[in-house]
C-alpha cells in the first residue's frame, strides 16, 4: 500500500475476501409447521402430510468452489472429482465418466463432483450439516405453497441455468426465493443427509424427521443445470448413490 491507496494486489484479495463472507452466510428458519410432500404427484412424495421443524439456519448460497477449494488447502476437505475421470454424467441413456473444464469451474460457480461424504466433511469443517430432507423442502418453499422456489412460472433463462446452457451460473446470478436463499431451485442438486426410501413418507416421524435409518442411496433435491422442469419442482424427490460423484450434484450446509 502507498499513498493510501490500495494497490491492485490488496484490492483483488479485499473482493475476494468479501465474496467468501456473503458466499458463507446462513439463513435463520424460524420454527414452523408445513405440509410436506404432495398427493397426485410422484409416487414416492406421497403422502402429503404435517411436519414441525425447530428453528434451524440454512446457507444463503449454494457451496462455491472458492469455499470448497479453500477447505482443500487447509487439509480439511479432498479435492473434487472434476480431473480423476471419477466424476459422472448422465447422458439420457446411461452413466459416463468424464473430465470437466473450462468456466463451469470457476471460483463463483457452485463446487460440483462430490460426494454425500465430501459434503459432510465440508459441512463438518465449517461446524454445520447437510440439511436434513424436511429442512430443504421447507426453506425451499419460502414459507409458501409453491412449484419452484421462484413461485409457479415455468422455469426459464430468467429464473435459473437451463439445459441450453451446458453449465449451471455463478453462485447467486438469480433473485432469491422470499427466504433470502438463492438456488434452490436448479443450477445443482443438493445433497441432503437423509437416506432414501421410496415410501418413507407414508411412515416419517411428524417433528424434526431425519430420514429412514439405512438405506443404499442418498436423497438429493432440487434439480440440477440440465433438468427438466418435472424434476425442478419442490416437491420432486431423487437420490443419488452417496459414493460416487455427478456434475451437476453440489450442496449447502445447515445449522
Amino acid at each position: 500500500m502507498e499513498h493510501g491507496f490500495l494497490t491492485a494486489r490488496h484490492f483483488l484479495a479485499f473482493v475476494f475476501c468479501a465474496q467468501t463472507m456473503v458466499f458463507g452466510q446462513m439463513q435463520p428458519i424460524p420454527a414452523a409447521t408445513f405440509d410436506m410432500g404432495e398427493d397426485g404427484g410422484d409416487a414416492n412424495a406421497a403422502p402429503r402430510h404435517a411436519v414441525a421443524l425447530s428453528p434451524y439456519s440454512i446457507d444463503k448460497f449454494e457451496v462455491a468452489n472458492e469455499q470448497y477449494d479453500s477447505c482443500v488447502r487447509a487439509g480439511a476437505c479432498t479435492p473434487a472429482h472434476y480431473d480423476d475421470g471419477a466424476c459422472m454424467l448422465w447422458t439420457g441413456r446411461e452413466f459416463k465418466n468424464v473430465r470437466v473444464k473450462g468456466a463451469s469451474r470457476g471460483p463463483r460457480y457452485p463446487v460440483a463432483c462430490v460426494t454425500w461424504s465430501q459434503a459432510r466433511e465440508y459441512c463438518r469443517a465449517k461446524g454445520k450439516t447437510l440439511p436434513t430432507e424436511a429442512q430443504w423442502e421447507y426453506a425451499a418453499l419460502g414459507g409458501r405453497d409453491a412449484r419452484y422456489s421462484w413461485g409457479n412460472q415455468q422455469p426459464d433463462g430468467k429464473r435459473c441455468a437451463r439445459p441450453a446452457d451446458n453449465k449451471p451460473r455463478p453462485v447467486g446470478s438469480f433473485a432469491p426465493n422470499p427466504f433470502n436463499l438463492y438456488d434452490m431451485t436448479g443450477n445443482v442438486w443438493e445433497w441432503t443427509n437423509d437416506h432414501y426410501q421410496p415410501d418413507y413418507y407414508s411412515t416419517s416421524e411428524s417433528k424434526d424427521p431425519q430420514g429412514p435409518e439405512v438405506g443404499q442411496y442418498r436423497v438429493i433435491r432440487g434439480g440440477g443445470w440440465y433438468s427438466e422442469a418435472a424434476q425442478l419442482r419442490i416437491k420432486n424427490r431423487h437420490w443419488f448413490d452417496p459414493n460416487f460423484s455427478e456434475v451437476s450434484i453440489g450442496f449447502r450446509c445447515a445449522k
